[in-house]
């Protein structure tokens, strides 16, 4: 006699699953509308299959394309295809059970409208992650074509809004004591640090006696050579009391206790930009540090090493871009040009 099909929580996918008729699907993050879902697909199991082939559905696309993310990708590459593929799931669970060819455009541009927090580069980036795995899906021979090549995605612009000790100054006096998400910022404020570094730091990265965290080349940016962040005395105390608190897993975590996403970050920036007007983002932190070390008379090859860069290539590009510190290239040009004023 035949097994009753049950639905079951795949929690590397953040999602529940059935197999019915041999078929896999996909029914969301949500438990309630998971058990919706499911008794839906079982009331109409018995219906005979269409008599015309109707091809992959979407979400079976999706499912595919994150099996094979998962075996030859970088695990937060996995998850941020994850994150953003699952977003687009719940939002449109309907469309995802149909045929790629019923996939549209629109469906992916209402999908990114809904979101009025995403900023052009987020939006960008969750348009991409949508598309991506329906391209691979034609280089591979599932579908014989994307059905969503062309969607109008904002131009890639880069930030300007590196985070300056004012800024620093009224972003800190917001948050109380310990607030997660404060502490996340002053440490990138402290070690300039790449967000993605800050997230994934680990009580075994870290190295109290040496003042600094390393991440063994195989975890590094690049994977050729270990990551070195060095530790001021501010970023050293956080690290102290977060390891305490965590001596397993990722140390920065948000209020519920999780490591923080992208998207979670992205939030409080939103929040954050309901005070000030500005909506930064945790690579300002990075590029304020920067900024801060040029300006008092740091050589760009020491910058570029405590930012983790092979060379200073970099920094002067990043600098130069920034272009916000005017007085300091004065007061250097007329250092070099013998004017005692400087």
């Amino acid at each position: 006699m035949a097994r009753t099909p049950k639905p079951w929580f795949r929690a590397d996918r953040n999602a529940y699953f059935v197999t019915i008729n041999g078929d896999r699907h996909n029914l969301g993050s949500d438990k309630a509308e998971a058990d919706r879902l499911f008794h839906e697909l079982m009331a109409v199991k018995d219906l005979p299959a269409p008599t015309v082939p109707t091809g992959p559905t979407t979400v079976e696309i999706f499912d595919k394309f994150l099996d094979w993310c998962e075996k030859h990708r970088e695990k937060r590459t996995f998850e941020w295809y994850r994150d953003h593929i699952q977003d687009f799931l719940n939002f449109s669970p309907a469309v995802c059970r149909q045929p790629v060819a019923d996939l549209k455009p629109f469906h992916v541009v209402e999908w990114a409208d809904s979101h009025e927090d995403w900023g052009p580069a987020y939006r960008r980036g969750g348009i991409v992650a949508i598309q991506r795995p329906f391209n691979w899906g034609e280089k591979l021979g599932y579908i014989p074509a994307t059905p969503i090549k062309h969607i109008e995605k904002p131009k890639p612009n880069r930030r300007e809004n590196a985070v300056s000790p004012a800024d620093w100054k009224k972003i800190k006096a917001h948050y109380p004591p310990g607030d997660p998400f404060a502490l996340l910022l002053e440490f990138s404020w402290e070690s300039g640090c790449r967000p993605q570094e800050s997230k994934r730091i680990e009580a075994r990265h870290v190295e109290f006696g040496r003042e600094r965290v390393v991440f063994p080349a195989e975890e590094a940016k690049g994977k050729k050579r270990p990551r070195v962040i060095h530790l001021t005395p501010p970023a050293r105390l956080i690290l102290a009391v977060l390891v305490r608190d965590n001596p397993t897993g990722p140390v920065f975590l948000n209020e519920d206790g999780v490591p923080w996403t992208a998207q979670a970050m992205s939030c409080r920036f939103g929040r954050l930009k309901k005070h000030f007007g500005i909506k930064f983002a945790a690579y300002d932190f990075r590029h304020g540090f920067c900024e801060r070390l040029l300006e008092s008379g740091a050589d760009h090859l020491t910058v570029a090493e405590l930012l983790g860069h092979a060379d200073g290539k970099m920094v002067a590009t990043t600098y130069s871009h920034l272009h916000t510190a005017d007085r300091h290239l004065r007061d250097t040009l007329k250092k070099a040009s013998g004017d005692a004023s400087a």
